[in-house]
């Protein structure tokens, strides 16, 4: 199953958008999954359901330091990655128009009357796999270059 493919199905498990990014990326790395989703778990909702930056994007950056992050300095290797991350957010952004939620789901979800209003549109469920299952593909992509 493909790195899309697992990211949705932990979203269909109800994790969260960064969770269910994150997580496929942890298992392929060797990190314990359960670990994976309890460091994902405030990034949901924009984190922490503030309705920020998209618990997908998160989710994704925090998978493409896990590959190719830093432990040791190493400038060339840090900003590498800060190139790839860049790389990332513009693909998402290219591909969706937006990397928050209220710029990918219409309402701002730190608001309890938008709030509402997407669980009412049910927009979690109709937009959300869609940006889950992309950035999943986009991380992979890079990864793979």
């Amino acid at each position: 199953m493909d790195m899309e493919a697992k990211a949705r199905q932990y979203f269909e498990e109800h994790y969260n958008c960064a969770q269910s990014v994150f997580a496929p990326f942890a298992l392929a790395f060797g990190m314990d999954v359960d670990k994976a989703l309890k460091i994902a778990t405030p990034f949901g909702g924009g984190m922490g359901h503030s309705g920020e930056i998209c618990g997908a994007v998160t989710g994704g950056l925090m998978a493409l330091g896990l590959a190719r992050g830093i432990s040791s300095y190493d400038r060339e290797k840090k900003y590498a990655c800060y190139d790839l991350a860049q790389e990332f957010m513009a693909r998402f952004r290219d591909l969706h128009g937006d990397n928050t939620c209220p710029g990918l789901l219409g309402y701002h979800i730190g608001d309890p009357a938008g709030l509402e209003k997407v669980r009412k549109e049910n927009l979690f469920h109709t937009l959300c796999p869609k940006y889950v299952g992309d950035a999943a593909r986009i991380v992979d992509e890079l990864l793979h270059q």
